[in-house]
């Protein structure tokens, strides 16, 4: 089998593929790894012999660990390293059985150093396929030494038994994974190679400024999915979005020049409870908050109640902002019940914090004649506010390009020349103006609500749905109400009807699905499971069959066994003739027009005709006949029967001489 040597360089790219799955490497550091693989193909695929070099290949692997521990990597990524450096030598080098079975060991060192790390689909789909060819790799050595103990030519393994050996592998794993007592280990991704840190991309922050350079690029990472309670009717979804339509992270009440930033006695949210989610409210759903680096929990505006983590999961932080006491590795669920409210009430800011509300930092001056030419006069803070918010969304455009990021004063430059910007943009300027006419304002940093996955059940927001607007003080009213001075931003490619969104709003259900319902699987789930199996098999106990049902399970029943017997019968015929011996069908069909077998002849007889007529071929007609009494009565496998009828098959194509 040609393909032969190149099934041992199977287990080490397969392990190199669920370690890239998982993103715990950086780019760089999968690139080192794939570099002895990849030179160990170059060296199979152009047939090299480098016995002479055997030596020296493995001083280069000796050097290359000393390397390592020089660099002080680390001594995860040290291992993996030169775990993938081994294999590539061990590739480049004449191998024999024990050295391919090192080589299988190796890839199974590397795929579990991976395997404590990630719980994604991904990777699933990477073990399924490693577990594929490891077993092939497996049959094919087993095979070879069975081979090398008979006689004729080397039949092909099997290897659509591999198939079968997978699917069983993913049976049994299910069945573990459903009915094993969970084990809270508290396992997460390997902390090696951190993405996103740079760069101006989406992503929500405790700082606004305006003085940021260059364009915002997109980022599709999800923030946060929100699911209903129960199926919602289109009017009942609507409702919703308009109830979550902006999810506040925090508020930024500080200014450093046109810079905002959180204070730390900005008072926390006063209609948020811990109430263990009993609360009937008008909404109700599950927020289901994928890991951040900042752990802060977006909520909707309004009287809201929460059913958090055990072990007061949840603390006030910062800008009121309601963070997690500990990291969020991965998806964490957290249930609410909400009633909306457009007004968060407050006793008015007196002193000190009415001036750090009032303040108007410094060169912001164009806010103040921008918003006297549109609204002049003294007006209600409510009306001032939607005046300029209107304003501001009616005549000046989105762009994530920052046009006026590189100004000496970008306020100015914002107002007065580029009227384009994103949402930081509108939403300081409306600050700075409300601030300038005396009206207490500040930032919120949040998310504006995302598309509806219709497929999952849920609403999605990602990071480019990262969103700023202002809070201002209505002393009419005595609280605090919002305003959106930004224009509507293009739509979410998950929200457009192209059959890429479609595509990718299923592969985010699958996801999600995935960690729902096998990530985060628990010892509740598994009790929900089996008192739901218990109750079907009680009723199915006192259900019994009628009549019709008694006919057709006999039917089903003699059928079965009337086609188990066709199958044996055969195998059970003294010498069984050639067309019931499945191997020879190949033979008989070339040798049949020159000597076609007679009624009730065997095919050891029919075979000892075929060598009369053709004596050259005498020694292997026999052998032919000797592997078909050995198929037909010792019930011998028939990978040689079958290997030697297709060898005489062509030797006698084109019919008898």
């Amino acid at each position: 089998m040609k393909a032969a040597p190149w099934l041992d360089h199977l287990p080490p790219w397969l392990a190199w593929g669920a370690i890239a799955s998982t993103g715990a490497f950086a780019p760089g550091e999968l690139a080192v790894m794939a570099m002895p693989l990849l030179a160990a193909a170059l060296v199979q695929w152009r047939d090299w012999s480098l016995t002479a070099w055997r030596r020296g290949l493995e001083l280069l692997a000796l050097a290359g660990f000393l390397f390592l521990l020089l660099l002080r990597v680390g001594v995860l990524l040290t291992v993996v390293d030169l775990l993938f450096l081994l294999c590539g030598v061990r590739l480049c080098l004449p191998r024999d059985v024990p050295q391919r079975r090192q080589l299988l060991l190796m890839g199974f060192l590397l795929f579990i150093t991976t395997a404590v790390s990630t719980a994604d689909l991904d990777f699933l789909l990477w073990s399924t396929v490693w577990v594929a060819g490891t077993a092939a790799l497996l049959l094919q050595l087993n095979w070879e030494r069975s081979a090398r103990l008979r006689q004729g030519p080397f039949p092909n393994p099997p290897f659509v038994r591999v198939l079968g050996w997978s699917a069983a592998v993913l049976v049994l794993g299910s069945g573990f994974f459903v009915t094993l007592p969970r084990l809270r280990l508290g396992l997460s991704r390997l902390p090696v190679g951190i993405q996103n840190l740079g760069g101006l991309q989406a992503g929500l922050s405790d700082v606004l400024d305006l003085g940021g350079r260059g364009p915002i690029q997109s980022n599709r990472e999800v923030a946060e999915r929100i699911m209903p309670a129960g199926p919602l009717s289109p009017q009942a979804r609507q409702d919703y979005g308009s109830a979550l339509g902006l999810l506040r992270g925090m508020t930024l009440e500080g200014l450093d020049g046109q810079r905002w930033e959180v204070d730390a006695e900005t008072p926390r949210r006063g209609q948020t409870r811990w109430t263990g989610g009993t609360s009937r409210r008008p909404v109700a759903a599950d927020f289901f908050m994928g890991p951040g680096l900042m752990g802060i929990v977006p909520l909707p505006y309004g009287e809201t109640d929460l059913d958090p983590a055990p072990g007061d999961a949840l603390r006030f932080g910062r800008g009121a902002s309601l963070r997690w006491v500990f990291p969020v590795r991965r998806i964490t669920a957290l249930r609410f019940a909400l009633t909306p409210s457009e007004l968060e009430p407050e006793p008015p800011p007196r002193g000190r914090r009415l001036a750090l509300l009032t303040a108007t930092g410094k060169d912001t001056g164009s806010a103040r004649d921008w918003s006297l030419r549109v609204a002049p006069g003294a007006l209600p803070a409510r009306e001032l506010a939607e005046r300029l918010a209107a304003t501001l969304r009616s005549s000046f455009t989105y762009t994530l390009d920052n046009p006026s990021g590189g100004a000496a004063n970008p306020l100015e430059d914002f107002l007065e020349r580029s009227h384009a910007g994103h949402c930081e943009y509108f939403a300081s300027a409306l600050a700075f103006m409300l601030r300038h006419r005396g009206v207490p304002a500040r930032v919120a940093n949040g998310y504006r609500l995302g598309p509806w996955i219709d497929e999952g059940g849920y609403f999605l927001v990602t990071q480019d749905q990262v969103h700023s607007w202002v809070e201002y003080y209505d002393a009419a009213a005595g609280g605090w109400r919002t305003a959106d001075p930004t224009p509507a931003a293009p739509a979410s490619p998950f929200g457009t009807g192209d059959l890429m969104a479609a595509l990718s709003r299923w592969t985010d259900t699958i996801r999600f699905r995935w960690d729902r319902d096998v990530v985060r699987y628990s010892d509740e789930d598994q009790l929900a499971g089996a008192g739901w199996a218990l109750a079907r098999f009680e009723a199915l106990t006192r259900w019994r069959p009628g009549p019709a049902v008694k006919w057709l399970a006999g039917l089903a029943l003699l059928g079965g066994l009337g086609w188990f017997g066709s199958r044996r019968l055969p195998q059970r015929r003294p010498g069984g003739a050639p067309g019931r011996i499945r191997e020879l069908r190949p033979l008989l069909r070339q040798a049949r027009v020159a000597l076609p077998p007679r009624e009730a002849e065997t095919a050891r007889a029919w075979l000892g005709r075929l060598a009369r007529l053709r004596p050259h071929r005498a020694a292997q007609l026999e052998r032919l006949a000797r592997e078909a009494d050995a198929v037909a009565y010792g019930r011998k496998p028939a990978g040689t029967l079958k290997a030697l009828a297709r060898e005489e098959a062509r030797q006698w194509k084109g019919g008898a001489p």
